[in-house]
């Protein structure tokens, strides 16, 4: 009995297909892992953007009432009784703080809670669970009464107006400006929002 070589050389052909398409598939199945593990990715990084615009979005209110706390006890109900001395049951110093970091925040705020040597107050909402921490810095490199010397001082407001029998005008004293710094952390998480604002 012979064996036809057609018939042979059609097994051959057959198998080097299949080899052929099983390489294909391979192939294939590579570039949809890749392609589902970019998905995946890019799903990750949308989700903790907008995980982050939402946490912005919910500290902005945390932060304006802290804001508004500073302006009423430096300006308003006048809590802070002296202004030239540091006062730490209002998270006040009356000197900028000799370090902190790269982005402005002072290490007070910076590091861990409550801070070395200094009693952090802190506000936590009792719905959302986050928690406020605030610094209120007079912009001056020293205690004592604002001088032209060690303080960033604003010129007082006055009148243009005048009359015809002006003496002299009533001397004014300048005014110092004042930095707040507010800590907004989001709890069971890492997420934290800074926000300054200048007050005069």
């Amino acid at each position: 009995m012979s064996l036809n070589s057609n018939s042979l050389s059609g097994r051959s052909s057959r198998r080097s297909q299949r080899g052929v398409v099983l390489f294909v598939a391979l192939i294939g199945m590579v570039i949809l892992s890749l392609a589902s593990v970019a998905l995946i990715r890019a799903i990750d990084s949308s989700s903790g953007v907008a995980g982050n615009l939402a946490f912005r979005q919910a500290s902005i209110a945390p932060v304006n009432q802290a804001i508004e706390k500073a302006v009423d006890a430096i300006f308003k109900s006048k809590t802070i009784g002296d202004l030239n001395s540091d006062d730490a049951t209002h998270n006040y110093f009356a000197a900028l703080q000799a370090s902190e970091k790269a982005n402005a925040v002072p290490n007070v705020l910076a590091g861990a809670y409550p801070p070395s040597g200094y009693s952090m107050v802190v506000d936590t909402d009792a719905t959302t669970g986050i928690e406020v921490r605030s610094v209120v810095e007079r912009v001056c490199n020293a205690n004592g009464a604002p001088t032209l010397e060690h303080c960033d001082l604003l010129p007082p407001k006055v009148s243009p107006g005048g009359t015809d029998n002006e003496i002299g005008s009533i001397p004014l004293p300048p005014i110092p400006h004042f930095r707040v710094t507010v800590r907004v952390d989001l709890p069971n998480t890492n997420a934290v929002s800074y926000a300054q604002a200048f007050l005069r």
